[in-house]
């Protein structure tokens, strides 16, 4: 057994220099694929700075429409809400005063019939004289 230590760590001997050889080739790799990666970002973040900028100038354009649409449904719930009030209380109303409502419509209707009486239809007679 300690012939297998013995051969083992000079085996170790030897290939302990060519595995940290290659260790920092991958670490050297590694880095240039960092600083190539580095460098793409701060590229792209540049261009993603002038669209946040555009975006941000589109967005006070579309603003003041904004507030106008805002500003022009409070006026239209307004005005819905005075309908509705608007409208309860004229049914209130009728449905209070619904028997003289009635009998001002019976007696309306009544003196036009009268009238209408009055004014019948002229005879063929009448109009040529007969």
């Amino acid at each position: 057994m300690d012939t297998f230590i013995v051969a083992f760590r000079d085996l170790c001997n030897e290939f302990m220099p060519i595995l940290g050889a290659i260790c920092l080739v991958c670490v050297i790799i590694l880095l240039i694929k960092l600083i190539k990666v580095m460098s793409s970002v701060d590229s792209t973040l540049l261009k993603t700075h002038g669209t946040i900028d555009l975006v941000d100038r589109s967005i006070e354009k579309v603003q003041a429409p904004l507030d106008t649409a805002a500003k022009l449904s409070v006026t239209v719930d307004k005005a819905h809400d005075a309908t509705v009030e608007t409208v309860g209380a004229v049914k209130d109303f009728v449905v209070r005063n619904a028997g003289d409502i009635k009998d001002k419509v019976i007696a309306f209707v009544n003196e036009k019939s009268e009238t209408t009486d009055e004014l019948k239809e002229p005879s063929p007679e009448d109009i040529i004289g007969g």
